[in-house]
């Protein structure tokens, strides 16, 4: 069976990337001029929502969400999600018509094309391995938050080897939620690792299908301190993490 299905899942992964790369290039002119100046970063999220509509559909990739009603707009709030797919972040940009701004790691920044998303000053690299550039990073994810627009950690940092297995959850990701007094909105993404898994051309899953996302009531972080953020990641970690058990039978 899996030499029946390997040319397909390698066709599939040739023809996604060529996809996504094909259509990045024709909205970059777009998303140079929008991300040039604060004032049309807005503007600029809602071209992200339209290109990443067009880049999942057209890959064959469709949402289905339940727990919509969860998502609270008055007030700024953290949004985490696991992270099992180089589409989570074009997942949540369909999902959300709220303005927000993502985190990402550093690393980012050497990626061609996709890097502006970042590198202009629209969302947030976070330099774990400085200090100082992490002190930075925080202070700009309290003033995204002072703004009241929501802001987007996952906690996990980085894309598990064996997803839809859960990384370990860093408790500094929900101490920007604790020290401002935000409200949590945990997501769990349970097929994103089977629409695209982390792996080279040749390993890992990939296929068109639904991408499948729950969104859970939110928690609150009002009273906590930061002692608290331990307790709070790891409450957080397990409510996203319930869906995946659920569905996969994971630890």
């Amino acid at each position: 069976m899996n030499i029946l299905i390997f040319p397909i899942r390698f066709l599939y992964k040739v023809y996604f990337f060529l996809y996504f790369a094909l259509t990045l290039m024709l909205f970059y002119p777009i998303f140079k001029y929008l991300l040039s100046k604060k004032e049309r970063f807005p503007a600029a999220f809602k071209v992200i929502k339209i290109y990443a509509k067009v880049w999942l559909y057209g890959s064959g990739i469709f949402m289905r969400v339940k727990g919509r009603e969860n998502i609270i707009t008055d007030q700024p709030f953290l949004i985490c999600s696991n992270h099992s797919s180089f589409i989570d972040p074009a997942t949540l940009y369909i999902i959300f018509d709220q303005y927000f701004v993502f985190t990402g790691k550093q690393e980012i920044e050497k990626w061609p094309l996709f890097h502006i998303f970042y590198t202009s000053g629209m969302n947030i690299l976070v330099d774990r391995k400085n200090r100082m550039g992490a002190l930075k990073s925080f202070k700009k994810m309290m003033d995204v938050i002072k703004d009241g627009s929501p802001l987007v950690i996952l906690p996990e940092g980085t894309i598990p080897q064996n997803a839809p297995n859960l990384g370990e959850f860093k408790p500094g990701a929900v101490a920007i939620a604790i020290q401002m007094g935000i409200p949590i909105l945990p997501i769990t993404q349970t097929t994103n690792w089977k629409r695209l898994q982390r792996g080279t051309m040749f390993k890992g899953n990939a296929s068109p299908g639904f991408a499948d996302v729950i969104i859970h009531p939110i928690i609150p972080t009002t009273g906590l301190k930061k002692e608290d953020a331990e307790d709070l990641s790891a409450k957080l970690r397990a409510v996203i993490n319930k869906p995946l058990q659920d569905k996969y039978g994971i630890e």
